[in-house]
């Protein structure tokens, strides 16, 4: 009787939170940056640190019985969608990085964790900021979805961490200071192919490609990528 009644106690909650939690996030599109597997994370970490050699951009869509587009494939069909199995992970390596550095130097508090933490998530949240605003100052018709950015801007995280375990390893040096600025490139070259649907929309292409408006939009694109390596300066020290 007692596991019943822990059982229905259970599923209730649990319908309970779900009925509530839907109405917050969509959680069948939150599934779908996570449908990943392990080919797709060791192949987009290749990519991250080695997009120089990478084609095609473009993102595979899935079609529809009548022929019309349904959506783009998830990550595990689609090299070039982006996820958030990797961001997190990334994240959350990060800020215990953070902790492992910090102990290193014998000035280590739980309190590190947590301004580490919140220090990544303030930078992500202003790098969304900072295009949702460019893009409606300069008239660009946003279609990406926030997941999207999300994921794109947590990807430096991972040049993040290579950077710090090489200081780790080898101590401060150049050795160091040339992994970030490669992983650095490496992150602003993979946002500047991978978000050109986002600053730069098809819709857009055409006879007006070179004018003034289209080149503002390539110019905001490069400032994205470029702010990347400031950004990563920032959080690696």
């Amino acid at each position: 009787m007692g596991m019943q009644f822990a059982g229905n106690a259970m599923a209730q909650g649990t319908a309970y939170m779900e009925r509530n939690f839907n109405q917050w996030i969509n959680m069948p599109a939150l599934r779908h940056y996570f449908n990943v597997n392990n080919v797709y994370v060791v192949n987009k970490l290749k990519l991250l640190l080695f997009p120089w050699k990478h084609s095609p951009w473009t993102r595979s869509i899935t079609r529809t019985e009548t022929g019309q587009m349904g959506g783009y494939k998830p990550p595990r069909e689609d090299i070039n969608s982006p996820d958030l199995y990797i961001p997190v992970m990334a994240i959350v390596t990060y800020v215990l990085v953070c902790g492992l550095v910090t102990g290193q130097k014998g000035s280590f508090h739980p309190n590190n964790l947590y301004a580490s933490g919140s220090t990544a998530v303030a930078i992500v949240f202003f790098e969304i900021l900072f295009t949702r605003l460019g893009c409606y100052f300069m008239n660009i018709p946003f279609e990406a979805s926030i997941m999207d950015l999300v994921a794109y801007y947590s990807y430096k995280f991972v040049g993040i961490i290579f950077t710090d375990l090489t200081k780790l390893m080898s101590g401060p040096g150049w050795h160091s200071w040339v992994i970030f600025v490669y992983t650095g490139l490496s992150i602003g070259f993979f946002l500047l192919r991978s978000m050109r649907y986002v600053i730069l929309p098809e819709a857009s292409a055409g006879p007006s490609t070179l004018n003034p408006q289209r080149k503002r939009r390539m110019w905001f694109l490069l400032v994205i990528a470029g702010l990347q390596l400031v950004y990563m300066f920032f959080l690696i020290n």
